[in-house]
């Protein structure tokens, strides 16, 4: 087995990218700048879309869509209700991330149908990369899944680390399913980091990860539980928020 630092993945801090509750205290959703860094936008086709649910240990389960609505020269555009979908139910946001740095460059939100409104971008800080004391062990194993009624190859990857904590250390199980054919694949680097992370740790890993395409299901068990599964996806996507 090839021993070598890791980032762990970010789960749905990156993936999810559910607001906190303090977002339940503003007028108007917040979206970063960042939100996009952890997906490699310049794969999206127009029209390419995926459709979520998002449990979590003691929270209401969550539904979402992504969906690619426009590919210019320099930029793609992208709906998605993530972001809004729990404080700002009925509402969407509509924005532009650019191709090459994958920063967001303008975000409209508002209801299907409206017009939307201009928000201001937030610098949100990145992830902090962790203790790099964390170890543990990482497979990556090739598969199949059938995903509505069509067989689709995959790509899984476990991850089990424990971390001395205060008390007893704290373990954690993160397993991805990946399948290339899926849209909103994510990002990683010409290192092959996936840019999803933020714990580095010593693991000790069985196989190597290609990374390659979208989330077909992530599994976090560790003082918490929290799974994300694709439901639905297609490429007949069309924007339903108007740029302001």
């Amino acid at each position: 087995m090839l021993s070598r630092p890791l980032h762990a993945l970010a789960l749905f801090a990156a993936l999810a990218c559910i607001p906190s509750t303090a977002a339940a205290q503003h007028s108007k959703p917040d979206v970063s700048e960042n939100a996009w860094l952890d997906h490699d936008v310049a794969t999206l086709k127009n029209g390419d879309w995926v459709k979520r649910t998002l449990e979590r240990d003691g929270e209401a389960k969550l539904e979402y869509r992504l969906a690619c609505v426009g590919v210019e020269a320099d930029v793609v555009w992208i709906e998605e209700d993530r972001t809004t979908v729990e404080y700002f139910p009925g509402t969407v946001i509509l924005c532009s991330v650019g191709l090459k740095d994958r920063k967001v460059k303008r975000a409209f939100w508002g209801k299907p149908g409206e017009k939307g409104v201009e928000l201001n971008l937030t610098r949100a800080m990145l992830a902090d990369p962790g203790n790099d004391a964390a170890t543990g062990t990482a497979e990556v194993t090739a598969g199949k899944a059938t995903i509505q009624g069509k067989e689709h190859v995959t790509e899984t990857i476990e991850i089990r680390t424990e971390l001395e904590g205060f008390g007893a250390p704290v373990k954690t199980r993160q397993v991805l399913v990946l399948s290339p054919e899926i849209p909103f694949a994510l990002y990683a680097d010409e290192n092959g980091i996936c840019r999803a992370s933020i714990q580095e740790g010593k693991i000790e890993w069985k196989g190597k990860p290609t990374w390659k395409g979208g989330v077909v299901t992530l599994l976090f068990d560790g003082r918490t539980k929290s799974t994300l599964k694709l439901m639905e996806w297609g490429t007949d996507a069309k924007a339903t928020l108007r740029r302001g």
